[in-house]
């Protein structure tokens, strides 16, 4: 079980927005090809483990997207390959297009970084991320509070009857 307040706007922080145009190159029949957008990689270190993600692009008309491409957790394992200490992707979570998307991670390391990668058929992507700010506790101490509380409540009830 997980504790937390996503409802309270004052939990969420703004950390990351951008809005990329993939690159055309035109060909000789007046069309154009293009170069897909690459991963965008949000340039922070986090230690939140529940973002907000949302993903626009501009959709053809005669065309119903859905799919804005995917959010992955990466984290250092300290193996050095090359000289460069390597980042692996842990999970990566699905995006929907034109809505809020809430991502939930693993807390499996102090800190991880994070990237989005959209469609190689968008023409343009604005990107924001939120991240969450509030109480995240998944301690046994809550969960066994919460089991108390709830002992108690059934407790009083029974002596309530038989009381009466």
């Amino acid at each position: 079980m997980r504790v937390v307040e996503l409802n309270n706007s004052d939990n969420w922080q703004s950390i990351f927005s951008t809005n990329i145009v993939a690159v055309q190159v035109p060909m000789q029949n007046g069309k154009y090809l293009i170069n897909p957008i690459p991963e965008i990689v949000i340039p922070l270190l986090l230690d939140k483990f529940i973002l907000a993600v949302s993903v626009e692009t501009d959709v053809p008309s005669e065309s119903n997207w859905r799919f804005a491409g995917y959010v992955n957790q990466k984290i250092s394992t300290g193996i050095v390959l090359g000289g460069n200490q390597d980042a692996t992707t842990v999970k990566g979570k699905p995006l929907f297009l034109n809505q809020i998307n809430l991502i939930f991670f693993d807390k499996i390391s102090t800190s991880y970084a994070a990237s989005v990668k959209v469609p190689k058929w968008f023409p343009r992507a604005a990107v924001t991320v939120w991240e969450y700010t509030g109480v995240d506790d998944t301690s046994e101490e809550i969960l066994l509070s919460q089991e108390f509380a709830n002992i108690n409540f059934k407790l009083d009830q029974i002596q309530n009857q038989i009381s009466h």
